[in-house]
């Protein structure tokens, strides 16, 4: 589970008693900084999640919003450097974009579609809300399930002629570190500024606390327990980072029964090969043995906690792309 996430936060705010409003970035031209799909909140003592423009727009995003919640109707506003609202509110980067602002009501947002987004993204599901914008603001919402993959990478789009936005919503790719030392804290760390979805696992209590892992998920316990719970996909990494092959083997041996992209081992190449000796005696073949990326990590040739926690990301990002996921569908 995603527990960053904007809609799980909005729904959130919906049940604490506040309006609020849903922002998303429908089309662009030029040099536009967010993509179609990109989302804001804007709730009504004025706390703003994410952004639509980069700071160009946002003031005028926030006073509409505000008139959004008020009347309970969306408004579709295009802001463009040939239009001169846009360069009062900042807008002088040679883009266009077209904002899409939904009040939680059911003539915007109804509650009950922004429920269904935050299930399937609590359960690393798929979900496409088409948003149907010929009469605005009178609009019409329907969520269904996709047809497409799931492993490959989705954007969301504006059929112009038919004025119907599609909402594209995916899990984020995941990221579930075996152990709790120090590279895991770097990597952790870093790992939230790339936008993965993180999860720290480690049976040693002493390890695991928010003060050493803040804004990810940590779960105490034995892997080849914790990780049954967990949903993993083709949009999912594991790495093993212990040393201790009471926990690291145990993880390994589970994460090749999945569909885990990515399967990373720290340690030389000496101790990798004593790795794949004990999985073997385990009944584990060659064939899925091969999956394991051991010692994790390109070649950078540092040592240093980061340095090893940068190639580790630098690995699977390279491993995810080269699996064929940069196609759009």
């Amino acid at each position: 589970m995603n527990h960053n996430s904007f809609l799980t936060r909005l729904d959130n705010w919906i049940k604490n008693g506040h309006s609020a409003c849903l922002v998303i970035v429908v089309s662009t031209w030029g040099s536009a900084p967010r993509q179609p799909g990109s989302i804001m909140l804007v709730r009504d003592d004025l706390h703003l999640e994410g952004s639509v423009s980069g700071g160009c727009v946002e003031g005028e995003v926030i006073r509409l919003s505000q008139e959004a919640m008020e009347s309970g109707l969306p408004c579709l506003k295009q802001f463009g450097v040939a239009d001169e609202t846009a360069w009062e509110v900042g807008l002088s980067c040679g883009g266009r974009i077209s904002v899409l602002i939904l009040p939680v009501t059911d003539t915007g947002i109804p509650v009950s579609i922004l429920k269904e987004a935050v299930m399937a993204e609590n359960k690393r599901g798929s979900l496409d809300i088409e948003f149907m914008l010929a009469d605005i603001p009178k609009i019409t919402v329907s969520a269904t399930q996709p047809k497409s993959s799931l492993h490959a990478v989705h954007s969301s789009n504006l059929e112009e002629e038919k004025s119907l936005f599609n909402l594209r919503l995916r899990p984020k790719n995941q990221l579930i570190v075996i152990g709790a030392g120090h590279i895991s804290q770097v990597l952790s760390r870093l790992a939230l500024n790339m936008e993965l979805d993180t999860t720290i696992i480690d049976p040693r209590a002493v390890f695991l606390s928010k003060e050493r892992f803040p804004d990810v998920t940590i779960m105490q316990g034995w892997p080849q327990e914790v990780l049954p719970q967990l949903y993993i996909d083709a949009q999912t990494a594991i790495v093993t980072l212990t040393h201790d092959p009471k926990i690291d083997d145990p993880a390994l041996a589970h994460s090749l029964k999945t569909d885990a992209y990515y399967i990373g081992c720290l340690g030389s190449s000496k101790t990798h090969q004593l790795r794949l000796s004990r999985l073997k005696e385990l009944g584990i073949s060659n064939i899925d043995l091969a999956r394991l990326h051991g010692p994790a990590g390109i070649p950078l040739g540092g040592r240093a906690a980061s340095e090893i926690a940068l190639s580790i990301l630098a690995e699977l990002v390279s491993k995810y792309y080269k699996r064929g996921n940069q196609k759009v569908s």
